[in-house]
């Protein structure tokens, strides 16, 4: 896979690189995400905990970061957006090509 194939996402802070894979939803390593983005109901709390209990985000430099320690996959792209921005997340809208800014949405179908 190419450089091409990759997604970003920036929220705040948090900057992160993904990928649609057979399975879900792959954010790459050294990606990072929010500690305490939106003030909201956050419906992926429960998950970016289990991830932190199993050392897949850890602290960052930045004190209002977690960054990735390796690639993981998740069940979709919203899932992966929503531990990014740590609020709820809409992945196929929130997922941008870096060259020509096309959402992920977009990519799928055209």
């Amino acid at each position: 896979m190419s450089e091409n194939d990759w997604f970003a996402m920036r929220s705040h802070k948090a900057q992160a690189h993904g990928r649609p894979e057979a399975n879900g939803f792959l954010v790459r390593k050294d990606s990072t995400a929010m500690r305490d983005g939106s003030p909201r109901v956050k419906r992926d709390r429960e998950e970016r905990d289990r991830l932190v209990r199993q050392g897949v985000l850890v602290s960052d430099s930045d004190p209002d970061l977690y960054r990735f320690s390796r690639d993981h996959v998740f069940g979709s792209s919203s899932v992966a957006g929503g531990i990014v921005k740590d609020g709820n997340c809409s992945g196929p809208q929130s997922w941008r090509k870096p060259g020509d800014g096309k959402t992920l949405r977009e990519a799928k179908h055209g």
